[in-house]
């Protein structure tokens, strides 16, 4: 009975262990002269996505960010290519679920960044993550407001603690983390799964 639970006890932690070195979530830096294949096809049409991959409806019904003109809406394909390269920089790893590289956009010095997942080869963005002052959303907030003004602005949210704002749309959330002042310290757009 004690070798048997001994041996449970040794292949749960060999499954852990191997689960944990297969999905390992540190970004892998890409060399600079790595070519980034964009998701734009040639003659200037946009690429689609597989239907039920992504939200159709993204752009019209959830919240978004823009950044240099260009919106990034969660749910929806990101087109680097829209960008400068020295806009941002970016990482990428394995996926998880084996369906290709996840990647991590930071733009403006760490201001913010852009989180992608792989859907049949293609980035969909899960989650943008603001950080400082310096950009802010659509509505006007930016990081250092109160969580009053953000009110003001959103209305009531969806969800709501002594950390988090959370206000829900379409296919998307957009969050907002504050500190023991009640000042925003972090403002996510996340895709609903």
């Amino acid at each position: 009975m004690k070798f048997t639970k001994t041996a449970a006890l040794i292949l749960s932690l060999s499954i852990v262990g191997a689960g944990i070195a297969a999905c390992n979530n540190e970004p892998e830096p890409v060399s600079s002269d790595i070519n980034i294949i964009s998701t734009q096809q040639q003659g200037g049409t946009g690429a689609t996505a597989p239907s039920g991959s992504i939200d159709a409806d993204a752009e019209e019904n959830n919240f978004y960010f823009v950044f240099s003109g260009v919106k990034l809406i969660p749910n929806s394909l990101l087109d680097d290519s829209k960008f400068n390269d020295d806009d941002y920089e970016f990482y990428e790893t394995a996926s998880c679920a084996g369906q290709g590289m996840s990647k991590e956009f930071t733009f403006k010095g760490g201001s913010f960044k852009v989180y992608t997942n792989p859907i049949n080869g293609l980035d969909s963005i899960s989650s943008i993550q603001i950080y400082d002052d310096t950009v802010t959303t659509p509505e006007g907030i930016y990081v250092g407001q109160t969580a009053d003004e953000v009110k003001a602005v959103y209305g009531e949210p969806a969800s709501e603690s002594d950390t988090n704002i959370i206000y829900a749309k379409g296919s998307s959330e957009l969050g907002f983390v504050v500190d023991g002042e009640g000042k925003v310290v972090n403002i996510i757009y996340n895709a609903k799964i």
